[in-house]
Parts: C-alpha cells; structure tokens; sequence
C-alpha cells in the first residue's frame, strides 16, 4: 500500500510539472513579438541627419535685451480685457464666466508693468550655469 501512495504523489507532481509546461508552450511561447518603432520622429517632415550637426554643449548667458522688454510692456499695456462683472439676478456674469477674474488679472498685469524688476531678474538668472546644444 505504501508503494501505491508513493506511485499517486508522483503522477501528482508529474502532472503538475507538465501543466505548467504545458500552460507556458501554449500560452507564452506564441506569444507575438512586441512592436518596436525605426523611426523616432513623428513630424510631416522627417529630418535626415547628416555627419556636419554640431553636438557639442555650448554655455551662454540670458541676454538682456531693454527693446524686448519695453515691447512687452507696450503689448501688455494695450490688453483689451473682457467686460466687467455685472449683477443679474444677484449673481456676478460676465463673458468669460470660467476664466480669470478680471481684477486679478489686471493687477498682474499692473505690477509686471510698473514694478517688476526685470533686469535684476536677468541677473539672477544669469548666476546660474545655462547651457544649449542639438538634440540628435
């Protein structure tokens, strides 16, 4: 009797090993091949490289350029903001009902004219290491 018991243990581990093997041929060995990708662009014009890209890492600093910043400032200045806030049914409504409120708005817009300091932030940006190069 002990023999016959030891004979079922055995058909028991045989049949799980081959269920495993059998679960891992059909089900893992045709599993297809992952799809891989050649080209690593996806514009309407693929660029073709070619051996005279300069990949080298230049340094340089953030210029400070006062015609820039007095463009923005005369951009910023004409803003045409959207109607003020009016009551109906005593409730605010406006034309831009999700946006911004307009007076927060023109507040930033005020201090980024009249008291925001550009060239010292020029400065503090020019403290730091910048760096530009091509990306292949």
């Amino acid at each position: 009797m002990g023999l016959s018991r030891l004979n079922h243990i055995i058909a028991f581990i045989v049949l799980i090993f081959a269920a495993i093997y059998g679960w891992k041929y059909l089900f893992e060995s045709r599993r297809p091949p992952c799809y891989t990708i050649d080209v690593k662009y996806f514009g309407l014009n693929i660029p073709t490289s070619t051996d005279t890209e300069d990949l080298s890492i230049k340094s340089f600093t953030v210029p400070f350029d006062r015609s820039q910043i007095d463009d923005m400032i005369n951009r910023a200045s004409k803003t045409r903001f959207y109607e003020q806030q009016i009551l109906i049914d005593n409730k605010y409504v406006n034309k831009s009902t999700y946006g911004f409120n307009r007076k927060t708005v023109e507040s930033i817009r005020d201090y980024l004219i009249n008291t925001y300091d550009w060239k010292k932030t020029v400065q503090e940006l020019n403290t730091f290491d910048h760096y530009k190069t091509n990306i292949a």
